[in-house]
């Protein structure tokens, strides 16, 4: 059995502290003896070989044509499950895959961010925190604010007949949902991005620490007022964790707002970007969604099947054995959602989106590992599901057919999400 490393406590509250992790190592490493050597391939998930001529899911396709589950030696040495049923089990023993180190290279992150990167049941003490604002009465407000958002950021380009898509649409969309959920200024929007885009594409364990400090900084500074003025908010939430009989440390009320912080700015912006992508190729599509709206609640859902977006990773606690291989305790699995859904064996002819896909329509939600399984399933999907909804009801009733700009073809990237470089559309005016 694996010990869990224990992070370090921050000095004071409101001071940004010792950073909690550090040492990883990015680099290749030899393999372990207990590897078998057909196991073995040359994946390196921030810079993969074969993205510039396709996208991130040609990359994890071409890693499906071997063993089900691989090791590579790059950012530090770590095993890939790369198959649908593989990415489910992992995501559901947490008692063999702890959440504790989620990100690869291990220790990569300076910072713990519960409740993502807590193992049940102390689990649940930190979720309880951030579920309040993920109700349906709260995602229903927040639904008719996207909406308004989205008309308005359509009103701004439509007659233009082009836009920067990610500059004039994703990046600034899911964004302003998030800083209205946590109360911080709009006109700081751009510098929070920038500052997340350099901890999340961060190459070196250096680097990601040298990231984290201005944003620390800041939301430190931030927790502390909301802790005095108090305040309905989700930081404010978070700040009052310090007066929870089982606050641990000012760790726990950082970390819970880096991980707001992240969630908030970066994942959804990169789904609206794949989404309006694929339906630039795919004409078709936007006729149906035009003339069929009521089809859109199982095309979004398609869609979050489609583009997988998350590159995780779990720290295995004890010896386990699958598909012919040990993986052993204190090595480091990559979950890459977006390899489960493309697994041809799970869905027939993966990489065509199908909004009459039967797995579409299932109770609950869509058949797909997307948003996690077990009790770390994202705690912000509604809103997810909802902002996407939205988008699709509006921007494609609005925004004749569109294509890209063949000018400017589009650029996917890979890392700890996959997302979109850069994304230029154009329409007929």
């Amino acid at each position: 059995m694996y010990a869990k490393p224990k992070a370090m406590p921050f000095k004071a509250k409101g001071q940004t502290g010792e950073l909690l992790m550090g040492g990883a190592s990015f680099s290749t490493v030899e393999k372990p003896d207990h590897v078998p050597a057909d196991r073995v391939v040359d994946f390196d998930y921030m810079h993969p070989k074969g993205i510039e001529d396709g996208t991130v899911y040609d990359v994890l396709r071409a890693l499906q044509s071997g063993p089900d589950i691989v090791w590579t030696p790059h950012n530090g040495g770590h095993w890939v499950v790369t198959r649908f049923d593989d990415v489910k089990w992992v995501q559901e023993n947490f008692a063999i895959f702890s959440h504790e180190e989620f990100t690869i290279p291990r220790e990569a992150s300076p910072v713990k961010m519960p409740p993502l990167t807590v193992d049940p049941p102390l689990h649940a003490r930190y979720r309880a925190v951030l579920n309040p604002f993920f109700t349906p009465k709260k995602v229903g407000e927040m639904t008719e604010q996207a909406r308004a958002l989205t008309n308005e950021l359509i009103d701004k380009v439509i007659d233009k007949g082009a836009c920067d898509f990610r500059a004039e649409f994703s990046e600034v969309m899911p964004p302003a949902m998030f800083l209205g959920i946590v109360d911080l200024p709009a006109d700081k929007r751009e510098q929070f991005i920038k500052w997340g885009k350099a901890f999340m594409h961060a190459d070196s364990g250096a680097a990601r620490q040298a990231a984290l400090g201005p944003i620390v900084a800041y939301l430190s500074g931030v927790i502390d007022e909301r802790y005095a003025a108090g305040g309905e908010d989700m930081l404010a939430a978070i700040a009052r964790w310090r007066d929870n009989p089982r606050f641990g440390g000012e760790h726990e009320v950082m970390g819970m707002a880096l991980l707001v912080y992240f969630g908030g700015l970066d994942t959804v912006t990169n789904l609206l970007s794949f989404v309006a992508w694929h339906l630039a190729e795919n004409p078709g599509h936007q006729r149906r969604l035009r003339e069929d709206p009521a089809i859109i609640p199982a095309a979004a859902e398609e869609y979050f099947r489609r583009f997988g977006l998350s590159n995780t990773g779990r720290l295995i606690l004890s010896d386990v054995e699958r598909d012919g291989v040990t993986m052993k305790a204190g090595e480091m699995v990559m979950v890459p959602i977006g390899a489960s859904s493309i697994d041809d064996r799970r869905y027939a002819d993966p990489f065509t989106v199908d909004f009459d896909r039967e797995g579409n329509f299932a109770p609950g939600g869509g058949s797909h590992n997307t948003f996690g399984n077990g009790p770390h399933k994202c705690v912000g999907q509604p809103l997810a599901r909802a902002e996407l909804r939205v988008f699709l009801e509006e921007w494609v009733k609005r925004i004749p057919d569109f294509r890209l700009d063949p000018e400017r073809p589009p650029v996917s990237h890979m890392g700890s999400v996959n997302g979109v470089t850069s994304l230029h559309l154009v329409w007929d005016k």
